[in-house]
């Protein structure tokens, strides 16, 4: 897995989630803070790209990791 950020724009700088979902293997987990990357922005790239590519994923924001989201390809 590679964390992509933006090159150009208005979010030049940032990550990337739609471009780092996409170099994700199968049971690789990706865990950013949630300054970083909004919960409901992941669900819907992850939600977005599951549907262009076949590949799942899961979104998860653990009690145990507070302030972090955790971003897993399933298939």
């Amino acid at each position: 897995m590679e964390v992509i950020t933006h090159n150009t724009g208005k979010d030049a700088g940032r990550i990337s989630v739609l471009h780092t979902i996409a170099t994700m293997d199968v049971g690789e987990t990706w865990a950013v803070e949630d300054s970083l990357v909004v919960r409901e922005y992941a669900r819907n790239a992850c939600s977005r790209y599951s549907h262009l590519s076949g590949k799942s994923f899961t979104v998860n924001a653990p009690r145990e990791n507070a302030g972090m989201i955790e971003i897993t390809r399933t298939k």
